[in-house]
């Protein structure tokens, strides 16, 4: 059985503050996950992050927290693939605070974990951060793709050839095994990732459920954060001759996709399918133009804008519950409005656990949505949106949206990483304010805050409690306040 939620939405039109939202089932302002965190040039390149965030506290309760606490069993954990929410260990580099605050997923209740620090491509792993001089480099890539340097590592670029040019990335990390919450005892792997990255990730889930779910009978939580099918995504030769359009972007979807079908067969070929609840998600909606030409089908269709924006198309992703047993074979549509911070209360419901550190949870779980008769029914919580877009100067505005079922409150609404026009003018400026019905107007081309002053002011004293709320989190609970970046919230309440 199956669920696709036909309105799931990330906590933020980034990554970042996305999976942070995943893990705690809180929005990202709460930990000051404020933005997502750019990587330095050095290797291992450490995560460059701003202000007192820029590290998801260790404090947090998360999935993995979840499934320790669990009364229903001796729960075996996993976190493979993306981190991108601050670094696994303190470093020794000159230009980093001293007290650099550190995070790993085993710090946050993962066992075993296999880590990138920041963002990888779908099939650039097998690429390392150590330059070398090559007298013949190879086929170098397209002029379109952004900057490139020689590293003598032979893996895929664009036009699903095998070259020496690669983009500069990082390597997985993994914790001492002997000692897996010591965040000082970390080892690079010693070998580049061969190839297409989810299948290294899946591998290691294979492993995974062998060693414990198998050998040991033991239940399990596992975290895959696939790279694919962030950009840039150069397809393995033999996804990419399978398309004539857009043989990249098309290819590199192809290659995640056969992996999850790999995972499911995983789970099937050992007899866990049936009982294993088993989320699909991304952090963001797509990215098209930009830095590449060639990747048209990358868009959002009818939504407006994409990754970076508060518009439907930068939030809007796709979202799929899969549960034999528990959904009984059922495949069902939903339109309840759900977010990525209900992933945690679901993992909580399901493991009928309770937080243990009293945070602010903004989360539903989605097992009452999933099984409601009414595959249209309301949502009682509003879904609140909000992450820091860096902007010219690098300055920083604040894009923050309201969604309350069919009514949808935008606050400073940005243009994301995308080359779509929008189809008339906005003001985009400090202080934007939108009102749209998105049961009438998907498109959100129609401002409607002079039509319906009582909704508009309504969603405006929900985001008003909301800053209210974060400055409460983030000074008594996660306790990450930086007041650079917190002057006068309520300044453009207008």
């Amino acid at each position: 059985g199956s669920v696709y939620f036909h309105r799931f939405y990330a906590a933020a039109g980034i990554c970042s503050p996305t999976r942070s939202s995943i893990l705690t089932g809180r929005t990202n302002e709460r930990d000051c996950m404020h933005t997502a965190l750019p990587c330095c040039s050095e290797d291992p390149a450490p995560t460059c992050a701003m202000g007192a965030g820029g590290a998801l506290p260790t404090d947090s309760f998360t999935t993995g927290t979840a499934a320790k606490n669990s009364p229903l069993g001796n729960y075996a954990t996993l976190y493979v693939g993306k981190w991108h929410l601050g670094d696994l260990w303190n470093k020794n580099i000159p230009h980093m605070h001293p007290t650099w605050p550190v995070s790993n997923p085993g710090l946050v209740g993962f066992d075993k974990w296999i880590a990138t620090q920041a963002e990888a491509s779908n099939s650039m792993s097998n690429c390392g951060c150590f330059p070398v001089n090559h007298t013949n480099p190879g086929p170098k890539p397209p002029s379109g793709y952004p900057t490139i340097t020689p590293h003598g590592d032979r893996c895929v670029v664009g036009g699903g050839v095998f070259s020496d040019w690669c983009y500069p990335c990082t390597d997985y990390y993994y914790a001492n095994q002997t000692d897996l919450r010591n965040v000082t005892a970390l080892a690079d792997i010693g070998v580049k990732i061969p190839g297409d990255d989810s299948v290294f990730i899946v591998n290691t889930f294979e492993a995974f459920l062998d060693e414990f779910a198998v050998d040991q009978s033991r239940p399990f939580l596992a975290q895959l954060a696939l790279h694919g099918i962030h950009e840039p995504h150069p397809a393995m030769p033999e996804f990419y001759d399978m398309y004539d359009k857009d043989p990249d972007y098309l290819g590199a979807l192809t290659q995640m996709d056969t992996q999850i079908g790999r995972l499911l067969q995983a789970l099937e070929a050992r007899g866990l399918a049936d009982n294993t609840v088993v989320f699909f998600t991304s952090d963001n909606g797509p990215h098209q133009g930009d830095e590449r030409t060639d990747i048209a089908y990358s868009t959002a269709h009818s939504l407006r804008q994409c990754k970076g924006s508060v518009f439907e198309g930068g939030l809007r992703v796709p979202g799929i519950m899969h549960w034999p047993q528990g959904l009984k074979g059922r495949y069902r549509n939903v339109t309840t409005p759900v977010a990525s911070y209900d992933l945690l209360p679901t993992v909580m419901d399901l493991l009928r656990v309770k937080s243990n550190n009293n945070w602010t949870i903004d989360g539903t779980s989605l097992l009452d949505i999933a099984t409601n008769p009414d595959p249209n029914a309301k949502r009682e919580r509003p879904l609140i949106f909000n992450w820091d877009q860096p902007v010219a100067n690098k300055q920083f505005l604040r894009q923050e949206a309201v969604i309350d079922n069919e009514w949808k409150l935008l606050k400073n609404p940005q243009v994301g990483q995308c080359d779509q026009q929008d189809g008339f003018a906005f003001n985009y400026t400090m202080g934007s304010m939108f009102l749209f019905n998105l049961n009438d107007d998907i498109h959100e081309t129609t401002d409607l805050k002079h039509s319906y002053p009582a909704q508009y002011q309504r969603l405006m004293n929900i985001l008003h409690e909301f800053h209210l709320s974060i400055n409460q989190s983030q000074q008594h609970e996660a306790k990450c306040t930086d007041l650079n970046w917190f002057v006068d919230l309520d300044r453009w309440m207008g």
